[in-house]
């Protein structure tokens, strides 16, 4: 289609497609830089908020995880109380018993002493008798005995000095059977109190060991969760500024939505009052180049009309260069994606076709996108619901 024809028609469509647009109260993107910065930048903002989902769902699994650590720890130092109090009992057992044992050392050691004095007096008793001649006396005074009854009268009275010593002998040596039995039961407990002290030391010690060993995993775990705070609080922190820089790509876009009906109620020029030069053709097939390489020839002059329409708009510069450069208009102009620097500077579209073909065709007036000034990706105006605002579909693009 020619320039110099456009129909009364495609212009009151795009008037309304651009009224429609603002209507609908819609920011979209572009054929510029703005348009990627805002995609990458909802981009980042989706993928840092699902970092911060799954940060959270972590923190959340680490929070899960602390607990159990520290009821696992509670539970281990209730264990290690019960086994402090139960060494303390066995140990104050211990003392009581050695305090038993040794208070029956002691009366043993009374009676031994006892025993000993008793049997010594016997001794010395007898040997006084022996020596004094008592036993002499005795049977001097058995010779003087005239009566039946005296004679058992002084029989049952020695007898009863011989028993009484006898008796308090026996009657020690019982005693210290007696405690030393005893002594030998207490020395058998007391043994039998070492031995439980010293498994219940050993049950202590492995009860504290697991105290340590799950205080430093609650302490690894806490570290844990701080990072990941840390972490999330960061992507929080990222997300707002991504947000913030949304919000101005926004208010740019709303410019270059103005811009746009501005451009369509404008005045316009036709091609003929405009001379290009090959400088032009060369920056615009380069433009076409990263811009739609991957399209078909349709999709190649749709794009290089956009770029002659604004040229011809008296909403933009006049010139191949200015419209090019325009600040924040061409993404592969002012990023190094697709860099147009990189493709100009080896002129890469003449190696790729149609791109200079293209380039000539729009410069010659030749559009088959109308009067369009804007293109977009037909998949991100499907992702954002504006496809609406399309009049053609070419290939991967949209343009209005």
């Amino acid at each position: 289609m020619v320039r110099n024809k456009l129909s009364k028609f495609y212009k009151l469509l795009s008037v309304a497609l651009i009224i429609s647009t603002v209507c609908g109260g819609g920011m979209h993107l572009y054929a510029s830089s703005t348009r990627q910065e805002l995609e990458e930048a909802q981009e980042a903002a989706n993928r840092v908020q699902e970092e911060i989902e799954q940060g959270k769902e972590a923190l959340e699994n680490l929070e899960g995880q602390k607990q159990e650590i520290s009821a696992q720890l509670n539970r281990y130092n209730t264990q290690l109380t019960e086994a402090v109090n139960a060494l303390n009992e066995t140990d104050y057992a211990i003392t009581a018993k050695e305090s038993e044992i040794e208070q029956k050392l002691k009366e043993l050691a009374t009676a031994q002493e006892i025993e000993e004095k008793q049997y010594n007096d016997l001794m010395i008793h007898l040997q006084f008798m022996y020596e004094s001649g008592v036993t002499q006396s005795y049977l001097n005074l058995l010779s003087e005995v005239t009566s039946l009854t005296d004679f058992l009268n002084l029989s049952e009275y020695v007898e009863q000095i011989s028993a009484y010593d006898t008796d308090m002998l026996e009657q020690y040596q019982a005693i210290r059977a007696y405690i030393e039995e005893e002594e030998a039961v207490l020395e058998s407990e007391r043994e039998e109190l070492e031995v439980l002290r010293a498994e219940q030391e050993e049950n202590r010690k492995y009860v504290n060991s697991l105290v340590n060993q799950t205080q430093s995993a609650l302490s690894s775990k806490e570290g844990e969760i701080t990072r990941q705070e840390n972490e999330v609080t960061a992507q929080e922190e990222e997300l707002a500024t991504i947000k913030d820089n949304i919000k101005e790509l926004q208010q740019k876009l709303a410019e270059e939505l103005a811009m746009s009906q501005a451009a369509a109620n404008a005045e316009w020029r036709d091609v003929s009052q405009v001379t290009f030069t090959e400088e032009d053709v060369t920056m615009l097939a380069n433009l076409i180049y990263c811009e739609a390489r991957g399209e078909s020839y349709e999709g190649k002059l749709a794009v290089g009309s956009v770029v002659v329409n604004r040229i011809l708009s008296s909403k933009y510069p006049d010139t191949m260069a200015g419209v090019i450069y325009q600040k924040s208009q061409f993404a592969p102009v002012t990023s190094t994606k697709n860099s147009f620097v990189e493709a100009l500077a080896y002129d890469k579209a003449a190696n790729s076709q149609g791109c200079y073909e293209a380039a000539r065709e729009a410069i010659s007036g030749i559009t088959n996108v109308d009067n369009c000034v804007y293109f977009q990706t037909l998949a991100y105006l499907e992702r954002v619901e504006r496809l609406h605002v399309v009049r053609y579909a070419i290939g991967n693009h949209g343009f209005y």
